[in-house]
């Protein structure tokens, strides 16, 4: 555990208050990207943290990278359970005030612990802050036109009850406070880090959002979110995150329920799966994505991106298919480069 003094411009910043914070990372054969994620938290102008690195049964050299840190950092070395024992072992072993989320092939901004800290100083009715991101490839980087610069904040519950969703963070560009992350844990297997907890904390306390980039998201092809096109498992974690909302909301004494059939992406991901639908069901979905993005207060270029891949996607399921794996970008590259998809 590290608990070196703050730089000054930290201290004047955060009003001398030097919370500690965990940063919890999971790890399973990234033995290639492990070592610039570690050291992008050591590089933090923050820097009174504490860094749990969990492996998660990796057969690559991650165990060699990770106790080449020695006691700089506090290593767990489990066997393979999956990312939710992963985190669930790291959290159960963290003593920070706040706890940070990051995935061994993504990587810090070096102020954004420091930025984390002052928002939920300045903020202390947040229980979870989230923030923006920079997509990289595997050399890290940048690639397509970037994340959502505008993320929701405040009492998000209405938007998860009606909409399912609110403009929210993924894992690594996550923070919580742990006082409020210990009411949802722990995470069961197949949950998903991010969809579970961008569900369930809301129902606890208010959100927050930092509207910058604080950590670099990398697509190599192995990780999930990295335009996943398998439809069953889309389908399952809308059906997974319904049932997050439904099941908190019952636990809090809240009377309203989400309804399954008002997730846009659920329903366009069907529409897919069948090969198609009756025009009448194609438009409706069109016209709920509008009334979703204008619910969210999506940025008006978050707005047409999502009209423009949900209207391919329901009147031209194929072509929706193509979407989901190269992303809207690369489907554009693919159709306008003859068929060769430029990155």
């Amino acid at each position: 555990m590290l608990n070196v003094e703050p730089k000054q411009s930290v201290k004047s910043a955060i009003s001398q208050a030097n919370p500690l914070v965990s940063v919890v990372l999971g790890n399973y054969n990234y033995g290639r990207f492990l070592q610039q994620s570690i050291d992008s938290v050591f590089n933090q102008t923050y820097q009174n943290f504490e860094l749990i690195v969990v492996d998660d049964g990796s057969t690559d050299n991650s165990e060699e990278i990770i106790k080449s840190y020695g006691s700089r950092i506090i290593a767990i070395l489990q066997e393979n359970s999956g990312q939710e024992a992963t985190f669930n072992a790291g959290i159960q072993r963290a003593t920070g005030e706040i706890i940070c989320f990051l995935d061994a092939d993504d990587y810090f901004h070096e102020e954004k612990l420091e930025k984390v800290v002052n928002s939920f100083l300045t903020h202390p009715e947040w229980v979870m802050v989230g923030h923006c991101w920079i997509s990289v490839n595997k050399e890290g980087k940048p690639v397509g036109s970037g994340a959502s610069n505008i993320l929701s904040q405040g009492d998000v519950k209405k938007l998860l009850l009606k909409w399912g969703k609110y403009a929210s963070s993924i894992s690594s560009g996550l923070a919580c406070k742990h006082s409020y992350l210990e009411k949802v844990m722990p995470l069961s297997k197949g949950w998903g880090v991010d969809a579970y907890l961008n569900a369930a904390l809301p129902f606890y306390g208010k959100v927050g959002s930092i509207n910058e980039p604080l950590m670099f998201y990398r697509m190599h092809g192995n990780n999930m979110r990295a335009y996943c096109d398998n439809l069953t498992y889309l389908m399952q974690q809308r059906e997974n995150t319904a049932r997050f909302i439904n099941e908190v909301a019952v636990k809090v004494g809240e009377s309203k329920r989400f309804e399954l059939q008002r997730d846009v992406d659920y329903r366009s991901y069907k529409v897919m799966q069948e090969g198609g639908a009756p025009l009448t069901e194609k438009l409706q979905i069109i016209w709920l994505s509008l009334q979703e993005s204008i619910a969210i207060r999506r940025s008006l270029r978050d707005t047409l991106i999502r009209l423009i891949y949900r209207s391919i996607c329901t009147l031209f399921p194929q072509e929706g298919k193509l979407i989901l794996r190269f992303g809207l970008r690369g489907y554009f590259n693919l159709k306008l480069g003859g068929g060769r998809w430029k990155k």
